[in-house]
């Protein structure tokens, strides 16, 4: 009876230390999530303050144009995250496994290499920009707007980009309270300067990209104080260049870059297909559902960013278990977010649709249904994310740019292919769906062969 009671007790002791380490993880998951997600929730709020505006102000013509400029501006951040994930996935391994010095190399080589593709960029958007818009999509009724939108973000897009990586890493080296502060406050910014920009001064669409541009040196100059104050883990160093530490960095970063990339190609491709089988008017109601998509997924980002940290330092030191346990926090979160969003579009869709564009009863008929189609892939797109930092947060580089290849270019295209020719618009709104479920039902088995695969031979 002893011996029992002596198991017994040795089981409860278990049980309840198994249980006080999930209640620490998850309370340092949450200490990155809160922040970053209301980072990304005021990011995501100016997007939507440009369509809002715009759609006041210049009406169906300037909303037509800001999808056009999307997938251009989407080459920004494409370069950005890249480098910025990048760097921030291989410090936070390299910390997990103590290699200071590299720490600070990568570091270095992030924030030089930003600065230089911003500027190369910066020369190339301002000396073709007209040109890059009809490369785009741009039709000679909105060609202007578009121009008129990224000429005042083309000379200072190596601001933007710094702004994005800086983000990501600052949050990564333990400040994820600053990074919202500086976020938050620049998006801000941006919202009100919107109002004032379109609305009152009548500035159209160069207004909205005035005004989307001056957020980020705002951004940037709050950061900066992640160093001034010497809070900052990382340190700029002389000697940093490594060629491996930089292709390990930007394979680290490249499924983010891809799935940046991807996601201008996803507005382009529905853009070009929308033309052909609808019309302009198509084009209107998607810009309205791409931007409230681009809100979606960056709040996805955020719920994976915040998870990055504690899986790439676990993974560095080889606690896997910790490691795990975040990642189902994370996908748990998505998932029912993503449920609770998706009820509420399926209840509302047409007041929704009249929240950016009340005047145009065409739009909103069309709209209605669209927007439930559509988001019919959102529990799917947040998994995915999620499962795409997992991979790319244990270096497993590879497979996270298969997953953002496929899942945003290669069945996206396929699917609005095959869709649009069997069932016209309703295939086109039903294509995002059928990719981002495919991809979930490919690489969720892989993601369990990779956990069963990983054995925590350390406390966690």
């Amino acid at each position: 009876m002893a011996l029992k009671l002596a198991g017994e007790t040795e089981f409860m002791t278990g049980k309840n230390a198994a249980r006080a380490r999930r209640a620490e993880i998850r309370s340092e998951y949450f200490r990155y999530l809160i922040p970053t997600i209301i980072g990304q929730v005021a990011h995501c709020c100016y997007c939507l303050a440009d369509v809002f505006f715009v759609g006041l102000g210049v009406g169906k013509d300037g909303l037509a144009a800001l999808n056009v400029a999307l997938p251009i501006f989407t080459v920004y951040t494409t370069f950005s995250i890249m480098v910025g994930v990048g760097a921030a996935t291989t410090i936070s391994v390299c910390r997990g496994r103590g290699e200071e010095e590299n720490v600070n190399r990568i570091f270095t080589m992030a924030v030089v290499t930003v600065l230089i593709l911003g500027a190369l960029l910066s020369v190339f958007g301002m000396l073709f920009l007209r040109e890059i818009a009809y490369l785009f999509g741009a039709t000679d009724l909105i060609v202007d707007h578009v121009v008129d939108y990224l000429a005042p973000i083309s000379p200072f897009s190596f601001i933007y980009m710094l702004s994005s990586s800086m983000c990501v890493i600052v949050r990564s080296d333990g400040n994820p309270r600053l990074v919202m502060v500086a976020a938050t406050t620049g998006n801000i910014l941006n919202i009100v300067l919107d109002y004032v920009f379109v609305l009152p001064l009548n500035m159209g669409t160069f207004g909205a990209g005035l005004a989307t541009i001056i957020g980020p040196v705002v951004t940037c100059l709050l950061l900066s104080l992640h160093f001034l104050r010497h809070y900052n883990q990382v340190h700029f160093t002389r000697r940093f260049f490594s060629p491996r530490l930089f292709v390990r960095m930007v394979r680290n970063g490249a499924g983010s870059g891809v799935l940046e990339t991807s996601s201008g190609f996803v507005v382009l491709m529905f853009n070009l297909t929308l033309l052909r089988v609808s019309g302009e008017t198509a084009v209107a109601i998607f810009s309205i559902i791409s931007n409230i998509g681009y809100v979606g997924k960056g709040i996805f980002n955020g719920m994976a960013q915040a998870a990055q940290p504690i899986i790439s330092i676990s993974y560095g030191s080889g606690t896997y278990g910790r490691m795990k346990t975040v990642n189902r926090f994370a996908m748990l979160t998505a998932l029912g977010f993503s449920l609770a969003v998706f009820g509420l579009i399926v209840l509302f869709p047409g007041q929704i649709i009249t929240l950016f564009i009340s005047s145009d009863a065409q739009i909103i008929a069309m709209g209605a249904p669209a927007v439930v189609l559509y988001f019919l892939s959102l529990p799917f797109t947040g998994l995915n994310t999620i499962l795409m930092y997992y991979f790319q947060s244990t270096e497993h580089a590879r497979i996270t740019a298969l997953i953002a290849v496929l899942r945003g270019i290669v069945l996206v295209y396929a699917a609005l292919w095959i869709f649009s020719s069997l069932w016209g618009l309703t295939g086109v709104w039903l294509a995002l769906f059928a990719a981002e479920a495919l991809t979930f039902l490919a690489f969720y088995p892989v993601k369990l062969h990779l956990d069963a695969r990983l054995s925590d031979g350390k406390i966690v």
